[in-house]
């Protein structure tokens, strides 16, 4: 049996998304998924327990794996980002972030603080979970944390294929008419994504099939073009991410790359924690 899956609910309709996709995997992987609901302490104070496990077991429904749930106390996205730290677990499945306020956007939501606040790779699931996955998209900078995700990606889902994209551009293209100058820049830059594959492949036997395309334009704009080209069904197309660690700062944290992704991008995403590539 594979390690536990931890997924969190509020309840909503939206979390629903979350649970779907993380009881999918736990049938796949045969493995127990955890779903916690986190109260804060004044509402763990008055709460009626007896309406928490019927709301729990209304929601969990009948599931195709082992099932086990939990309170944590406290504020929820700490009591979340606590439980990851708990024995075994390989894997966080969250809902997308809501603005739930102004300060969000000053503070940074929910989603944001156990992202920048767990060490284990976070699933954040957009899309009502039908299929298993069949793509993964990752982007590339050729830096030993964007290899560290896409290895730990590759972990996660030995038998999804990976296709990997690294985006480029002419520096300060507006005042470059020599297409020499682009040609020059394609050549190496096609050249060095070949070599981070290569190498991917040496490390990691499931990257074998590993594919790959180098985009010229925005990380963004080419990360997003390629998820819609792998599958008419984003649902069924992940996309891979990093992150850089815990950070008082959201876009210091996250990379303002990956927030935007976060907050545009119609397919689920893994964020992986990249600070372990340095260690």
């Amino acid at each position: 049996m594979s390690a536990p899956i931890l997924v969190a609910t509020d309840f909503s309709a939206r979390a629903d998304r979350a649970l779907d996709r993380a009881l999918l995997l736990g049938k796949e992987r045969n493995c127990t998924v955890r779903v916690i609901h986190a109260l804060d302490f004044i509402d763990a104070e008055n709460a009626d327990w007896n309406d928490l496990e019927n709301r729990m077991a209304q929601t969990v429904g009948d599931a195709p794996c082992p099932i086990e749930t939990a309170f944590p106390e406290g504020s929820p996205p700490r009591a979340i980002a606590e439980e990851t730290r708990g024995p075994g677990v390989e894997l966080l499945v969250i809902g997308p972030a809501r603005y739930n306020s102004i300060g969000d956007y000053f503070l940074g939501t929910a989603v944001d603080y156990v992202l920048r606040d767990t060490d284990c790779p976070c699933l954040v699931v957009k899309k009502r979970a039908r299929t298993p996955y069949g793509h993964i998209v990752a982007g590339t900078d050729f830096s030993a944390a964007s290899a560290y995700a896409i290895i730990e990606a590759a972990k996660l889902f030995p038998d999804v294929p990976v296709h990997i994209v690294h985006a480029w551009q002419v520096p300060f293209q507006a005042f470059q008419h020599d297409r020499y100058v682009a040609e020059e820049i394609e050549a190496d830059e096609s050249e060095r994504l070949v070599k981070f594959v290569d190498d991917l492949k040496s490390r990691a036997p499931n990257l074998k099939n590993t594919t790959h395309r180098l985009v010229r334009g925005g990380v963004h704009e080419a990360l997003t073009s390629e998820s819609q080209a792998h599958d008419n069904d984003p649902a069924s197309t992940l996309v891979v991410v990093g992150s850089h660690g815990t950070s008082g700062f959201r876009q210091a944290a996250l990379g303002s790359v990956t927030s935007e992704l976060l907050r545009t991008l119609s397919s689920d995403i893994l964020v992986v924690n990249t600070k372990k590539a340095d260690s």
